[in-house]
């Protein structure tokens, strides 16, 4: 039998045992063991998959200890941190105050958090985590960071000093002659602040930081750490707001003197701006993670305002179902009529041969009314509003919601966003990840209208207006009054739209007077920050009809 077959023999019975330190009724999935791993175990949080290293495991003679080293795993599933937003939350949070490290100080941190917890269980596998812990120096004989972390477990469970940092200690005890008593600082008090991870990881930071400053870099990403799996921009999305929580673990670390003052300076500095800067990454992987994890951030906050909005009239042919027929692999899932599939041929005959039934029309050019919601946008990016990729502009949100609405209300939308030159998305589109990535453009200068693109698409939708939404300040009345044509294609448009709608922030009276004559729809936006929400009201100056789908939220 290979090592790569013990080790899996082995680790599949000692799963259960792991598992149970728990719950025997966690979702995951038993370890994978990796014949090529280079380190003794590492979980997936994305994945929560567990890959066991054949080769390290069995140079250190660790086979007895896989218990350990599973429920090791499944602690950082379990709890710390559990969720790849809240490694995200603690990662961004040190990334705004502290000087750029040469490895992160959250794998320690959550291995230390693991480590107490698994102490505490019976039957005791300690000294299992003792031997993986020795295993592990042992392979990293520079890290200082890792063996500050052996120091604290030391003291914590009292074992025999330098027993876990084996030939290092005197070395250590040189360089860092205060190291004992900042490992007893830690031991006791860290768990003390518990169940408030955020203050716990801050008391660690506060004490941990100058020895991570003295750790070699890493060569790739979590390398040194067992939790591993790239953060999505999704999760970064989820941590760019500190919770109220974070908020009051930040006050009292500053309020306790955790931090010098120029760092709790830093510390108390959690705005948008800050922490979208703080993303992980370099160059243009960063600049792309950036944008992502940004246009994620508007579409949780458009959700706060979000509302489906009125759908403007226009024709489709009366379509009528046809007879069923066989499904076959290269016709469209959309067609396949899964309620007949189900009461002719049951739930596993059905799931192998769908029926399919097609809708044609009952005569070849008849049509009916039908509702379709579709919304073209013209965003105001001006050097007025902030870069949206770097804080929250007001009026990029108002784009996001009144997109986001439209489509949830089974509609389509296009944009154009504009400065001195413009940009556009002019495909009618129904995917709200593609438009609010788009939305994150920004041009920065001065303000420019684009009438000849707002006269084409005039012309180019014909009989299918969609509604028209220009989103912008007081700098349009000079674009409106540069060219003579400007008011005329302005008027055009608003004949021909269902509805076309200004949001104009601190109109002049005069000019909204001038704009309501030509047919326009003005809505005043007094403050910026009333953007986002006029936006939501969107659907009460579009339709003065009472059975208009009024806004949800």
């Amino acid at each position: 039998m290979s090592a790569e077959e013990r080790i899996a023999s082995l680790a599949a019975r000692a799963f259960p045992r792991a598992l149970a330190r728990y719950s025997p009724y966690l979702l995951i999935g038993e370890p994978v063991v990796d014949p090529d791993g280079e380190t003794f175990a590492r979980i997936d949080l994305a994945s929560r998959t567990i890959r066991l290293g054949a080769r390290p495991i069995a140079e250190a003679s660790l086979e007895d200890a896989l218990e350990a080293l599973i429920a090791h795993e499944l602690g950082h599933h379990v709890a710390f941190p559990g969720h790849p937003v809240e490694h995200a939350r603690l990662l961004l949070l040190e990334r705004t105050f502290l000087p750029r490290l040469p490895r992160s100080l959250t794998g320690p941190f959550y291995d230390l958090l693991v480590d107490e917890r698994l102490g505490q269980g019976l039957p005791s596998i300690e000294d299992d985590l003792c031997r993986i812990l020795v295993a592990r120096g042992a392979r990293a004989p520079d890290d200082v960071l890792f063996t500050f972390q052996r120091a604290v477990i030391e003291e914590l469970w009292q074992r025999r000093e330098g027993e876990l940092l084996g030939k290092n200690a005197a070395a250590f005890a040189r360089a860092f002659p205060d190291h004992r008593l900042d490992a007893k600082l830690v031991a006791e008090h860290l768990f003390a602040f518990a169940p408030d991870v955020t203050l716990q990881y801050l008391y660690f930071a506060s004490i941990a930081w100058r020895y991570a400053m003295a750790s070699p870099a890493q060569k790739h990403a979590g390398e040194g750490d067992c939790a591993e799996g790239e953060l999505s921009a999704e999760d970064l999305a989820a941590a760019l707001v500190p919770k109220k929580s974070e908020k009051a673990a930040i006050e009292r670390a500053i309020r306790e003197g955790f931090f010098s003052k120029d760092l709790a300076e830093k510390l108390a500095d959690q705005s948008l701006e800050r922490r979208a800067g703080a993303m992980p990454g370099d160059g243009a992987g960063k600049s792309e993670l950036l944008t992502t994890a940004m246009a994620a951030h508007y579409r949780r906050e458009a959700e706060k305002y979000l509302f489906r909005p009125p759908p403007a009239r226009v024709f489709a042919d009366a379509l009528v179902p046809t007879t069923h027929l066989e499904w076959e692999p290269g016709d469209p899932v959309a067609d396949i009529d899964w309620v007949a599939t189900l009461l002719r041929r049951g739930e596993t005959l059905g799931a192998a041969m769908p029926l399919l039934r097609e809708r044609i029309a009952d005569e070849e050019g008849q049509s009916t009314p039908s509702f379709l919601g579709r919304t073209e946008i013209y965003l105001d990016v001006s050097g007025s509003m902030p870069d949206p990729k770097r804080a929250l502009n007001a009026m990029t949100l108002a784009a996001q919601i009144l997109a986001t609405g439209t489509i949830r209300a089974g509609g389509a939308a296009r944009a154009l966003v504009y400065s001195v030159g413009h940009e556009k998305a002019w495909d009618f589109c129904r995917s709200e990840r593609v438009l609010s990535r788009f939305l994150m453009r920004y041009i920065g200068g001065g303000t420019q209208f684009p009438f000849d693109v707002l006269a084409a698409s005039v012309e180019e939708t014909r009989s299918e207006q969609p509604i028209r939404v220009v989103i912008t300040d007081s700098d349009f009345d000079a674009n409106y009054d540069a060219h003579r044509q400007n008011a005329t294609i302005f008027a055009r448009a608003a004949e021909r739209s269902p509805a076309f709608v200004l949001l104009l922030h601190a109109p002049n009276r005069e000019k909204v007077r001038r704009y309501e004559q030509a047919g326009a729809r003005v809505v005043a936006v007094r403050a910026l920050g009333d953007f986002p929400r006029v936006a939501a009201e969107l659907a009460f100056s579009l339709f003065d009809d009472p059975g208009t789908t009024h806004p949800s939220g």
